[in-house]
């Protein structure tokens, strides 16, 4: 560790740990703290210093920083920017409750991830402050593309996993990638796994091609779809039930850079927001609109059914679960919402979801009975999200 340097952290976002390490490594930070995996520990630790009808990840990320801190973390960085629900105050009272609490030797460091402006002020400011210009833009590059990786990575997880001979395999595999993207040393060749990815997986992961199984979409708010810790594990839940799983929640729309700017490209929250429209207008917070999109999409492209999850007294997702059973209706889409918090229970979790996909199975195979001579079902090769 150089003589000047000060321990960073942030709070833990599932594959997003892997896109956030890489960025500091390219500007030169090697004094990272990767947080823990949040425990149940973690939850009550939030819990017991945060408002008590504050919004659930709130609570969870304090208890990340609280057990960073005392791991010898100095700096915390996290998001903030003028917010469209209350994640924009979540630093500046985080900050209080420590002070409060007594770690006075630290320091927030919020990232405006609305202004890809303020992204590369704070990273040549802020993080890297030994590092020029041409640095901060290969390290921004390096990000976004570690993130269109971990994005394709997850995807295919999530099919892999719901199929797979030799259970664990996919996970095994996942985490050697995950390293890769991390410590592959050059952009082009970090390029390269964007169609490596998928054939690795395809490779090295034999699949029961003769199940037609049931395909559910996730939607919800971003950091409960993207953090294990909090919805339960729910991706997994759902593959051990041998149900192929995806989300469109994804950093990319802040961080891809190149997609934000190029007025020709899309991401799938574009379409999204504009599938949404008859039912909401306009952009409530949180992932309100995509939350409606991404339903009336799934459907379209012939998905069984949607989970969608929301942490307790998120404002516009509870918005979006009072408009989805409209969404359901118009669409013959069925809805599974489902709200999580530091008290989540694993076994009504758990029945709840076998129940849900007890009804899609049902529905399915009253819809389509069983057919010998039907297609061998093959994963999707998604090779850029």
């Amino acid at each position: 560790m150089e003589a000047n340097s000060i321990p960073i952290t942030f709070p833990h976002f599932g594959s997003l740990v892997y896109v956030f390490e890489r960025l500091f490594h390219e500007l030169n930070r090697y004094d990272l703290i990767i947080p823990n995996k949040p425990s149940k520990k973690t939850a009550e630790l939030g819990a017991r210093h945060a408002p008590e009808f504050v919004c659930t990840p709130f609570k969870l990320t304090l208890g990340t920083f609280i057990e960073s801190l005392e791991r010898g973390a100095d700096e915390l960085a996290m998001g903030g920017c003028h917010a469209y629900c209350r994640f924009g105050y979540y630093w500046p009272v985080q900050k209080l409750i420590l002070e409060d609490l007594g770690y006075s030797d630290f320091r927030f460091v919020p990232v405006d991830y609305e202004s890809p402006i303020e992204i590369f002020r704070t990273l040549k400011n802020e993080f890297g402050r030994d590092c020029n210009f041409s640095q901060v833009v290969r390290a921004v590059r390096a990000s976004y593309i570690a993130n269109r990786l971990t994005d394709i990575t997850d995807n295919q997880v999530f099919h892999y996993r719901a199929l797979e001979l030799e259970k664990g395999l996919t996970d095994k595999i996942a985490k050697k990638i995950f390293r890769r993207i991390v410590d592959t040393p050059k952009i082009r060749d970090m390029k390269k796994l964007q169609k490596e990815i998928p054939k690795i997986f395809k490779r090295e992961v034999e699949i029961d091609h003769s199940i037609d199984p049931i395909k559910v979409g996730i939607v919800g708010e971003i950091y409960v779809v993207l953090e294990p810790a909090l919805n339960v594990e729910l991706h997994r839940r759902l593959n051990e039930l041998g149900v192929v799983v995806e989300h469109s929640n994804s950093l990319r729309r802040f961080i891809d850079i190149p997609y934000k700017l190029n007025p020709f490209r899309h991401m799938p929250i574009d379409y999204e927001q504009k599938a949404a429209r008859p039912y909401v207008a306009h952009r409530l917070g949180g992932e309100t609109q995509e939350s409606i999109g991404s339903t009336i999409l799934l459907k379209k492209k012939g998905w069984d059914g949607m989970v969608h999850l929301y942490p307790f007294t998120c404002m516009p997702e509870i918005i979006s679960r009072s408009i989805l059973p409209a969404v359901s209706r118009d669409h013959d889409m069925p809805v599974l919402s489902l709200v999580v918090d530091e008290q989540t229970g694993e076994a009504g979790f758990q029945t709840r979801l076998e129940a849900f996909i007890d009804l899609l199975a049902r529905k399915k195979l009253k819809k389509a009975p069983q057919n010998p001579h039907k297609k061998k079902y093959e994963v999707p090769i998604t090779q850029q999200i």
